[in-house]
């Protein structure tokens, strides 16, 4: 699937396109990227809890191994099925956010000119932490959706960007916290290739 997007940070000349190139992932693949077995993946599907295929296709996006991974650990807390899919929907495009912003040069790859690929991975790493671009290839509105982590207490979650005296419930005993930077990390390492390729050519 090929995503295209207004550069508004990069100085590129106008007539140079640019195109995002999502990486598949084989169910294989995806085992070792969220920890979710073969015959997991299967029941899960079955049950609706991942996304229908597309076309029959039998491979997964990079938002979609982080909403598994995202269910995987949630799940591992207690959290109902359910519930894990549904914070999942909202967590996934902000571990993406994670993945590009932290982890940029493993997490994409340019297809172009060296000179052209190195200018834009340069401006892309000065301001990887607001650019636009990144947010909308994450699918993320704004950062105030890039979530942090995904904190669970009294059988419910809640997303929230940091953690301090106001996001902790002080009268709950035990709460449990999945860290989505470092679920963005171990996707990151774990994936075979380059989440997302940005594609450079010259416009029509």
């Amino acid at each position: 699937m090929l995503f295209t997007h207004a550069f508004a940070e990069v100085s590129m000349r106008a007539e140079m396109g640019v195109r995002y190139r999502e990486a598949q992932f084989s169910p294989s693949e995806a085992v070792g990227i969220t920890g979710l077995s073969l015959g997991m993946q299967r029941d899960w599907r079955s049950n609706k809890l991942l996304r229908a295929r597309e076309g029959g296709r039998a491979s997964f996006s990079p938002r979609e191994v982080a909403e598994m991974r995202v269910m995987v650990k949630l799940r591992g807390l207690g959290l109902p099925l359910q519930d894990c899919r549904s914070v999942a929907d909202q967590a996934g495009p902000a571990v993406i956010f994670a993945a590009l912003s932290n982890h940029l040069e493993e997490a994409i790859a340019v297809d172009g000119p060296e000179d052209t690929a190195a200018e834009l991975m340069e401006t892309l790493q000065e301001h990887r932490g607001r650019a636009s671009s990144l947010l909308s290839l994450a699918d993320v509105p704004s950062v105030e959706h890039a979530y942090r982590h995904a904190l669970v207490e009294k059988g419910e979650c809640f997303l929230v960007r940091g953690l301090d005296d106001t996001t902790v419930d002080e009268h709950v005993e035990v709460a449990g916290i999945v860290n989505l930077w470092a679920v963005a990390e171990a996707i990151v390492k774990a994936s075979p290739r380059p989440l997302f390729t940005i594609v450079l050519g010259r416009a029509a």
